[in-house]
């Protein structure tokens, strides 16, 4: 059947506001050898995003080129691109 994927965008905006607790999750998750994950966002801006990696502290630039071409390598025949989500207040 046909496979659809996601960019990451709404993930971004949940590290972009993730409190200890939520990064002491995602550092249980998987192994870790990262010691400081806090501050996980670097800058967002109309580019992308730049984080840091809660594995390992590498950056990692995400864009709306990079999310669609790692959605064409997984063979996605729906892509969901990278977009921008808006405060809640925004009309």
């Amino acid at each position: 059947g046909p496979i659809i994927t996601d960019s990451g965008g709404f993930q971004v905006f949940s590290l972009a506001n993730a409190s200890p607790e939520d990064v002491d999750e995602l550092k249980s998750r998987r192994p870790n050898k990262h010691k400081d994950a806090g501050g996980l966002i670097i800058r967002i801006d109309e580019d992308g995003v730049l984080f840091k990696s809660y594995r390992d502290g590498r950056r990692v630039s995400l864009t709306p080129e990079t999310s669609v071409t790692a959605q064409k390598l997984l063979g996605a025949d729906i892509i969901i691109p990278l977009d921008e989500l808006p405060p809640y207040h925004i009309d």
